[in-house]
């Protein structure tokens, strides 16, 4: 995969949001954004596991408390939207996590 393809998700409500896609292991500068915890079935198809949104994706979007999720789940993509709105944030994750329904989103 090149580094910084995108790919588009769309929410429950049919909004359509643009992600980079990059490796887990990718380090971010720090940014406020959305972002969610994948891997890659096959070329531009995706299965997610986490929806997320921080006012700093330099702190790594991989919490301690979801990595054996996201390692149970085998994922190795990250996929981030810069959005510097905290409301927008939330209001994407809702809508992303309505629509796919991640595993590692329930409690």
């Amino acid at each position: 995969m090149s580094f910084a393809e995108v790919t588009i998700l769309k929410g429950k409500s049919g909004a359509e949001y643009t992600f980079m896609v990059v490796s887990r292991r990718t380090t971010f500068k720090p940014k406020p954004g959305v972002f969610v915890i994948g891997k890659s079935l096959e070329p531009q198809r995706f299965s997610f596991c986490y929806v997320g949104q921080s006012p700093d994706l330099s702190v790594r979007p991989l919490a301690p408390a979801k990595t054996e999720c996201f390692n149970r789940f085998g994922a190795d993509l990250i996929f981030v939207l810069e959005e510097l709105d905290a409301a927008k944030r939330a209001q994407m994750v809702t809508d992303i996590v309505q629509a796919y329904a991640p595993s590692c989103n329930t409690p």
